[in-house]
């Protein structure tokens, strides 16, 4: 029973985490101009006009979060995220521990969602920052596919 309290508790600071950071960003993204003249001052590229992006998706999270200030607050919100991430599935696998103790099938959720979490934590990190190699392109781009594919993986 303590494992699913657990789990539960997590998985609303997961949710509370991520919405939180994610509005904020998209809220400096659209009230740009409330920062106007300060030290926070919205880069360009990270603006938008009146937007709702669940309903219209004029807008990726990934834009609103790659500019100045905005990542100052989805990147440490993903790297808290990535770590109640990994929280949660070793209290995960616990529970499933002590109603199956087959742990060759058990290890392999833990393994793909301790990893997809790795994947955030390296993909926050390599947001925003600009390079012109083909390399690190492709590089982001397989973390973002990994972070993907383990994270179905550990649905199934």
């Amino acid at each position: 029973m303590k494992n699913i309290n657990q789990i539960r508790i997590i998985s609303i600071w997961i949710f509370i985490v991520t919405l939180v950071s994610l509005n904020l960003c998209l809220f400096i993204s659209v009230n740009g101009h409330l920062l106007q003249g300060t030290i926070f001052q919205v880069d360009p590229m990270g603006r938008s006009a009146f937007t709702i992006p669940y309903i219209d998706g004029s807008v990726s999270i990934s834009r609103t979060a790659r500019t100045f200030p905005a990542y100052l607050i989805f990147k440490p919100g993903m790297f808290i995220t990535a770590i109640l991430f990994i929280m949660y599935w070793r209290a995960y696998n616990k529970l499933i521990q002590t109603i199956n103790n087959d742990f060759s099938k058990n290890k392999y959720f833990l393994f793909f969602g301790v990893g997809s979490a790795v994947c955030l934590i390296i993909h926050s990190l390599l947001l925003g920052i600009q390079f012109e190699v083909d390399l690190y392109k492709f590089f982001r781009r397989f973390v973002l596919l990994t972070f993907i594919i383990f994270r179905s993986l550990t649905q199934v």
